[in-house]
């Protein structure tokens, strides 16, 4: 077209026309620069001898400007252009300059060319005959070498190879590509391109090496390209490429001598030779393919590049020290796409004939692979069936894996074959639990997969149902089974340690849905928890033999397997707990808080702990309370919550709290705390507002306490409850004595009467216990004495009904007792109970 449109200018004008006036100035002073150049300062600069300067656009807008000396086709031919000649201008100037191609550009240039050649075949001679040859072989277009009209290029120096469109076909990917530029202009001295043979990791590292030697900003003095690529694949065969590198030291030889030249040539020490340029030199290192000459040296010289220099490696391999880009498939739309243009491009009538439907089947079948596209497209072009090579993909297959495969570890390769007995996705937990790895080993083995792209990783969040999984990827998979596949005796010790996993974890569940708020009971949502769970069941065997560190140690290692799973910190805030580290319990608490802060029994457990141990009362009773909106909780949970009230020293709210406990119908246990809880809330609101003169307020704590007594079952007041009657029906009478109102004093009557019905029909012996205050325990003696109705009471430390209440006992302090008969000492309490 280029060629066509400088013939019409030159058809257009006479013999006798200035140069300067036909072409304007900046276009005839581009065009003057272009050709002394070329032939030197003795050129003759007239129209003739300087229209084979022009470019295409330069040309058009030239020949536009002769509009009044054109034929009418010529003027439409013009009309064509007009709308396209942007787009033509950039392909134009990609092709002129050896820039990466885009996948449209082929297709592009060519309507434009039917389009114009068919306004008048016989204006388009150049045109038609390139036309016709593609017709006959659209193969030809890609072994064209097109020299165009070119200014000098500014650009750092170079040797990145010259871009071919069939190869390259670049197109999509632009987030990948803007990020690796990114790290390239950032801190990180390495960025490694890493995915399966061809995913297109050498056209994603050319187009970044090419952006950025076209950018204004950019930061290097050179830019240097080695490939030790050493295979090519074919529709037929996998051909080895004649002199490629095979090692390390061959890549630095080579990088060596296109940085030095021949004098680099044959250096003794090459590593040592490109470190020392690239300390002089700000270079963009280009290392493609390295998969094939991974090893130590290669390593060391990525940790020893000096400052300013970067380098961008492409490998189905990560090294686990650079910053990894990993190139996924094409999307279903990107990869339709790709085979519509390379059927057209490659005319392959069999396939621009096929119906959506079909292309869709074909595109889902090949995953997205752009290797597997083209040579599918390639294939079919040579003449073999399309299902044939869907399903025939061998070849492939073992271009894209073998060479990464070879490079596993033993451990790597054990989890693959997990992977393959079990597909699906799979949590880090679940793989070391059926290859009895240690956190340590699976991590690494996971890692080691994840860079060769033989598994794909699904993230997570905190929230643990989007815990980490791990899968095989569809072309990991075929390879794995089409060519490793699992021996009969590992399948079956994989699928037996997954049944047992199974089985140990629906015994977990069961006993999660039978006592959720025991804090020994495990909170397991599914399958996915079951091995984690069965870690933290070990760990609590462990404590409950003693063996506090070590049921920390097996605790660990479940948090580094499930960091997400909310269990795996709370269970340590239960060890920490119980070895009294308050501040790590604390910690673990919140950890476990923030990955399931919806869970009532979470609320429930961390909420006890802070109320428990005094380190926020009132953040402590907001959690029990949230657990009781979450769910219908047992009377346990309520029973808290009235513990958290009196902690807090609203006694009001928690017998309120106690009264609902009882409501909910509990068993002997459960019942006989809410009445211990009550009681007490009872006695010390009472107390607490005859202090401040606030009688009334006393009356309806005493009432209040009174219903509770009345509304449980009579076994469940056995013990502290009875005191704490006793200690009500001495409040009340000493109410009796200082209020004069007489709806107080009737009130007061009724409770006091109330009372002592209840304690009666427990037992009438009980009317005979009395309250009193500790008056004085002699320094290192076991005995003491009560103060009680003007009386001085002796006790001895086996008078007590628990001897651990001893420990609480001082001056001041409120007991209950049962008065005997006087001796040598005076008066004797026996059958004595601390109330505090």
């Amino acid at each position: 077209m280029e060629e066509d449109l400088r013939a019409a200018i030159l058809g257009a004008c006479e013999e006798g026309d200035n140069a300067r006036t036909i072409l304007s100035d900046d276009r005839y002073d581009r065009a003057v620069i272009r050709l002394a150049r070329e032939v030197g300062g003795q050129a003759k600069y007239s129209v003739t001898s300087l229209i084979p300067y022009l470019d295409f656009a330069d040309a058009y807008e030239v020949l536009s400007g002769l509009k009044g000396r054109l034929s009418a086709d010529v003027q439409e031919s013009l009309g064509v252009f007009a709308p396209n000649l942007s787009k033509l201008t950039k392909v134009r100037n990609r092709v002129a300059h050896t820039r990466p191609m885009e996948i449209d550009d082929l297709a592009a240039v060519h309507d434009v060319a039917k389009n114009v050649y068919a306004v008048d075949p016989a204006l388009w001679t150049n045109l038609s005959s390139t036309l016709q040859r593609l017709e006959e072989d659209p193969a030809y277009v890609l072994g064209l070498t097109i020299n165009l009209v070119a200014d000098p290029d500014n650009a750092p120096q170079h040797n990145l190879p010259a871009p071919e469109f069939d190869e390259t076909g670049f197109f999509g990917r632009r987030k990948e590509l803007d990020r690796i530029k990114k790290a390239i202009k950032g801190a990180y001295p390495v960025v490694s391109i890493l995915g399966d043979g061809g995913i297109g990791k050498t056209s994603i590292a050319l187009k970044a090496a090419y952006e950025l030697l076209d950018d204004t900003n950019n930061p290097f003095d050179a830019f240097v390209w080695v490939t030790a690529k050493a295979t090519i694949l074919t529709v037929n065969e996998i051909q080895r490429i004649s002199g490629a590198i095979e090692n390390s030291l061959g890549l630095f030889a080579s990088a060596a001598e296109q940085l030095g030249g021949q004098q680099a040539k044959g250096a003794a020490d090459p590593v040592a030779e490109v470190l020392s340029y690239l300390e002089h030199f700000k270079v963009l290192l280009i290392l493609d393919n390295m998969e094939t000459v991974l090893d130590k040296r290669l390593r060391d010289f990525l940790l020893d590049l000096p400052m300013g220099s970067k380098v961008i490696i492409t490998s189905r391999i990560g090294l686990g020290i650079e910053n990894p880009v990993s190139l996924s498939p094409l999307s279903h739309e990107d990869s339709t796409r790709l085979l519509q243009k390379l059927a057209r491009v490659r005319n392959v009538d069999a396939l621009q004939g096929s119906p959506a439907p079909a292309l869709a089947k074909m595109v889902q079948a090949m995953k997205g692979h752009p290797a597997y596209i083209r040579w599918f497209v390639a294939g079919v072009q040579a003449g073999k069936r399309p299902e044939e090579l869907l399903h025939e993909n061998d070849l492939l297959l073992d271009f894209c894996m073998t060479n990464v495969y070879g490079h596993l570890s033993e451990k790597a390769r054990a989890v693959l074959r997990s992977m393959q007995v079990l597909p699906g996705r799979r949590s880090q937990a679940e793989l070391a639990f059926l290859n009895e790895y240690s956190a340590g080993d699976i991590q690494s083995s996971l890692l080691e997969l994840i860079t060769t792209n033989f598994i794909q990783m699904q993230g997570a969040s905190m929230d643990q149902a989007s815990e980490t999984t791990y899968q095989l990827t569809d072309f990991g998979k075929q390879y794995l089974d089409k060519r490793h596949a699992v021996k009969s005796i590992d399948r079956a010790l994989f699928e037996g340690r997954s049944r047992e996993l199974t089985d140990l974890g629906m015994r977990l569940q069961v006993e999660s849905t039978a006592s959720p708020y025991d804090p020994q009971t495990l909170d397991i949502q599914g399958p996915k928890d079951f091995s984690t769970a069965r870690l933290l069941r070990d760990s609590l065997r462990s404590y409950d033999r003693g063996d506090i560190d070590g049921a920390l140690v097996i605790c660990h290692e479940a948090q580094k397997l499930s960091p997400g799973y909310h269990e795996s910190w709370r269970i340590e805030a239960y060890l920490q707990t119980g070895r009294r580290d308050i501040a790590a319990a604390q910690a673990a608490y919140a950890r476990a808080y923030e990955l399931a802060s919806e869970s009532a029994t979470m609320n429930y457990l961390y909420g006890s702990f802070l109320v428990n141990e005094a380190i926020d009362l009132p953040l402590g009773l907001e959690l029990l309370q949230k657990a009781a909106v979450i769910s219908e909780v047992p009377p346990m949970v309520v029973n808290e919550i009235a513990w958290a009230h009196i902690q807090l020293g609203d006694f009001e709210a928690a017998v309120t709290s106690a009264s609902h406990a009882i409501t909910l119908k509990p068993d002997l246990y459960d019942g006989s705390v809410a009445m211990i809880t009550g009681t007490r809330a009872g006695v010390y609101g009472a107390t607490k507002s005859i202090e401040n003169t606030h009688a009334e307020a006393a009356v309806e704590c005493i009432e209040a306490a009174v219903d509770l007594i009345e509304s449980g079952r009579i076994e469940m007041l056995s013990g502290e409850p009875e005191d704490r009657m006793v200690q009500l029906i001495d409040i009340t009478d000493r109410l009796l004595r200082r209020v004069d109102d007489n709806f107080l004093l009737e009130s007061l009557e009724n409770f006091s009467a109330r009372l002592k019905d209840r304690l009666r029909s427990i037992d009438p012996t009980l009317l005979e216990r009395r309250v009193g205050v500790i008056t004085k325990i002699p320094p290192e003696k076991l005995f003491g004495f009560v103060r009680s109705w003007g009386k001085d009471y002796f006790f001895h430390l086996n008078d007590l009904l628990q001897d651990s209440d001893w420990s609480f006992l001082d001056a001041g302090v409120s007991v209950a007792f049962r008065p005997d008969a006087e001796n040598q000492r005076g008066p004797r309490a026996s059958a004595l109970r601390w109330l505090g």
